[in-house]
């Protein structure tokens, strides 16, 4: 998958994002650069959770 082809969405209606950190989980991905691939970064072993979703709109 290439990023940068992804496009941002038809802006106000949509917007497409890349959520990198799901609500509520404990498993951080991120996309490879070198393959394109969504693979997992981190995971935390505690009871903590990522309280929103996070990511990003691509260009």
């Amino acid at each position: 998958m290439d990023v940068s082809k992804i496009k941002a969405g038809s802006s106000p209606d949509k917007i497409n994002a890349v959520i990198e950190i799901p609500y509520g989980s404990n498993i951080k991905y991120e996309i490879d650069k070198d393959s394109g691939a969504v693979v997992v970064d981190r995971v935390l072993y505690s009871a903590m959770f990522y309280p929103a979703n996070y990511g990003f709109v691509p260009n």
